[in-house]
């Protein structure tokens, strides 16, 4: 039986840092790209695909919207989506609209168990019924593959919304616990107990400049009651990267540029990029973060520049420099303290005396 693990795709994400026309089309690549999940799923014989919480961003997002969705699950069957829910979206509306292959975990307030003919069981719990009594409430038969559905956070102490201690499911007959709440997915399935694993799916697509790296789900394939096969798939269109360009050898603008060219050259185009400058800077380098973003900004969806250099300071320039910014570079070289803090003193203060924005 083959099932797939995926979550948090937060449909209907507003895209705050992406501008307005781009949010809007980044919008559209994520319905699309779970649609494309869902088609994958029919046409490789997947019997389930698992959502473990946050299908949408929030739950007061357009009748409309959701409507599609579901469309996109009903003509996916036979395939039947079981979905917990998750901190963003923890209900789902019109009930009476929802197709027959979606199965949720809502009406008991605990857990919930679906029978499969292949001697598998999946159980779930909704994130708002996560309580320590209902945890402890698990009650699997050792003799099924059992999988477990949950959205939250692994922790070890007192269990919340959102706090799942994974010692209130060792020793339950667990098998795979399916979890979902954290977007970077777990190349490798960690030991639960001494029969079972668990899990993060990750996004189904990076979406901020916190989801950088490669996003998809698990394809899992389970024969007579073992876990024979896992795959990571990634069906994303865009994947979300951040590089760091050392600009230290760089004596112009121009230099900076062609260092940045050559780390962005490594970069499939478009992606969405937040480029760091890096390393230790003369000061006074040019470094024109909008005009890389416009330099570059036709060679990937997005684009946003950062500058974390420090100055680098050559006392001996400023031996004479009767100015202003020259008496502030001795005065910091008089003091006795860490190199460390006297290049952070230097970077700021050069950085206000020359009317640059400043970033504590």
């Amino acid at each position: 039986m083959k099932i797939i693990h995926t979550g948090d795709v937060h449909l209907g994400s507003t895209m705050k840092n992406l501008p307005p026309e781009k949010a809007k089309l980044r919008q559209a690549e994520l319905m699309d790209t779970f649609a494309q999940l869902a088609v994958y799923a029919k046409n490789n014989g997947v019997s389930a695909v698992i959502i473990a919480g946050d299908l949408f961003d929030e739950n007061n997002l357009l009748r409309r919207y959701k409507q599609d969705v579901f469309a996109v699950i009903k003509d996916a069957a036979p395939v039947g989506f079981f979905y917990v829910s998750g901190n963003h979206d923890d209900e789902f509306d019109y009930e009476d609209e929802l197709p027959p292959n979606l199965f949720l975990f809502s009406k008991s307030r605990g857990w919930q168990s679906y029978d499969f003919p292949e001697n598998i069981t999946l159980t779930g719990m909704d994130s708002k019924f996560m309580r320590a009594e209902t945890l402890a409430a698990l009650s699997l038969d050792k003799t099924r593959f059992n999988i477990v559905v949950l959205h939250g956070d692994i922790a070890g102490g007192k269990t919340s919304f959102e706090t799942i201690p994974l010692t209130a499911l060792q020793n339950k007959y667990v098998d795979y616990l399916a979890l979902g709440h954290i977007h970077k997915p777990m190349a490798a399935a960690k030991p639960l107990d001494g029969r079972g694993i668990y899990r993060y799916c990750g996004c189904l697509e990076g979406r901020g400049f916190d989801e950088c790296g490669q996003r998809g789900f698990f394809l899992l394939d389970i024969e007579n009651g073992r876990l024979v096969r896992e795959q990571f798939i990634s069906i994303a269109k865009r994947t979300v990267v951040e590089a760091h360009a050392d600009i230290s050898d760089c004596g112009s603008y121009y230099d900076v540029e062609k260092t940045v060219a050559a780390v962005l050259g490594q970069i499939p185009t478009g992606s969405i990029v937040k480029l760091v400058l890096c390393g230790r800077c003369v000061a006074g380098l040019r470094k024109e973060l909008s005009l890389l973003e416009m330099r570059f900004g036709q060679q990937f969806f997005h684009i946003r520049a950062e500058d974390e250099t420090k100055t680098f300071i050559d006392y001996r320039a400023y031996e004479h420099d009767h100015t202003a910014r020259g008496e502030f570079v001795r005065e910091v070289g008089r003091r006795e303290m860490s190199e460390e803090l006297r290049a952070e003193i230097l970077d700021v203060g050069l950085k206000a005396l020359a009317g640059e924005e400043i970033d504590l």
